[in-house]
């Protein structure tokens, strides 16, 4: 019988690869996730079989992450890392970024598009600038509203 513990983790790593995250990056997350208390780096090297520079590089990177917490125990060299398994935040913030993203475009395209005008650029290229602005203006809505239900 297979571990499902083990089974977990590889779905986790299956569902991060799909994101287009690295091997290294997906075993670590995916390990994080599953682990109910702090991991440390040297466990983590351990676990996913790759080096201890490697890891820690990766986690250098990761540890900005809303998820992924780093600390030291008092009296302890060790370094120690922990991941919320509450995602719900980090998707809203994730969200709320995407939102402001929009904003920005919507405020820029009609000046944009404007320009495509006046300088007769290309019907398609006028087109694809057209587009846009109507499908994030789409795209915005939808984004508010689900934030609105997950807060």
């Amino acid at each position: 019988m297979n571990d499902p513990k083990e089974e977990f983790i590889r779905l986790l790593y299956d569902i991060n690869k799909s994101k287009g995250f690295n091997e290294l990056t997906s075993k670590i997350i995916s390990i994080l996730y599953v682990e109910p208390c702090e991991i440390s780096l040297d466990e983590l090297a351990k676990r996913t079989g790759y080096s201890l520079s490697a890891v820690s590089t990766t986690m250098n990177m990761l540890s900005n992450s809303i998820l992924i917490r780093r600390f030291k125990k008092p009296k302890s060299k060790k370094i120690y890392f922990y991941m919320d398994k509450d995602v719900l935040p980090y998707i809203i913030d994730t969200m709320k970024k995407i939102l402001e993203n929009i904003k920005t475009s919507k405020k820029k395209m009609p000046e944009i598009i404007s320009k495509y005008k006046k300088t007769k650029a290309s019907k398609e290229d006028l087109k694809i600038a057209e587009d846009y602005y109507r499908r994030i203006s789409v795209i915005e809505n939808i984004v508010k509203k689900v934030v609105k239900e997950l807060e």
